[in-house]
This record gives C-alpha cells, structure tokens and sequence, in this order.
C-alpha cells in the first residue's frame, strides 16, 4: 500500500484573496495570513461527493513572536498590528492568549468572518485585552526577577 504524502502548499480559495477583507489588509498582514495558513491541518471529512476539508488543529495554531521575529524578520510591533488587522478583519481570532514571560505561547484559530467584512452583518471581535498582569512592574521587580535593585548611587 503506498504511503500517503503530505501536501505541498496551501489552498485558498480566490473568494479570500478577492475579498474585501483581504484587500485591505496591510501588506504584513497578508503575509502573515499565509504563515497561519502553511500551519492548518487539513483532512477530508464526509462521504464520496459530500467531503468537505477540515481544519483539525483549529484552535491549537501556534505562531510565537519569536518565530516571527527569528524566522521571518518581524519586529514584535510589526506582528503584533499585522494579528491585530487580522483579527478586526475577520480571518484569525485569539483562542489562547500565551505569555512569553511565562513559557506559555497563544493560540490561534482560523475563522471565516472576513465573508461578511464591509456588510452590516460583520461583528467586529478585538482582542481582549491581557488583564492577567503577567510581566514586571516596579514593586515585584526583585520578586519576580530573583534579583535585588543596586542602590541609587547620587
């Protein structure tokens, strides 16, 4: 029995890249709508004329700012307002919000939204904001840091 390969490439379908939605994406954004688009797992669910592709990782889609910032070249602002214009117009949305001071990447999950971007339909869904307070501040610094400040040399 011959093995299965996997694919080469990705699919998208010409109503994305005709849409509205996509063409007012920035230029990193689209960029970046790709990059999520190589991490989809796609399979064929449903019966013999009735199959329909799948996205199984949907939810656990994992891009760190590391990445894009070593693989790609991105500045942490950069990707950060290239997810954001992916997110108000409709093509990706945050299912975990990671926290690279803890070792803890976010998630992604690729939504269809973008199809009714420009119509009285589309819901705009922002990023909620991170009230975990997760990072450094000025007094758990020492606490979170296992350091202790130098003394303020006048």
């Amino acid at each position: 029995m011959p093995e299965k390969r996997k694919p080469k490439g990705i699919f998208l379908e010409p109503g994305l890249i005709q849409s509205k939605a996509y063409l007012a994406l920035s230029g990193t954004a689209s960029k970046v709508l790709l990059w999520f688009m190589c991490r989809r797992q796609l399979s064929k669910v449903g019966h013999t004329g009735k199959e329909k592709w799948v996205i199984h990782n949907n939810g656990e889609i994992y891009f760190t700012y590391s990445e894009a910032q070593n693989k790609y070249k991105l500045t942490r602002p950069r990707f950060q307002r290239a997810i954001d214009d992916l997110i108000d117009k409709g093509f990706i949305e945050i299912n975990h919000h990671g926290g690279g001071m803890m070792k803890d990447a976010s998630t992604y999950s690729i939504i269809e939204k973008w199809r009714n971007y420009g119509t009285e339909k589309f819901q705009i869904t922002p990023r909620n904001k991170d009230t975990r307070k997760l990072g450094f501040t000025s007094d758990d610094w020492e606490e979170k840091s296992g350091k202790k400040r130098k003394a303020n040399q006048t």
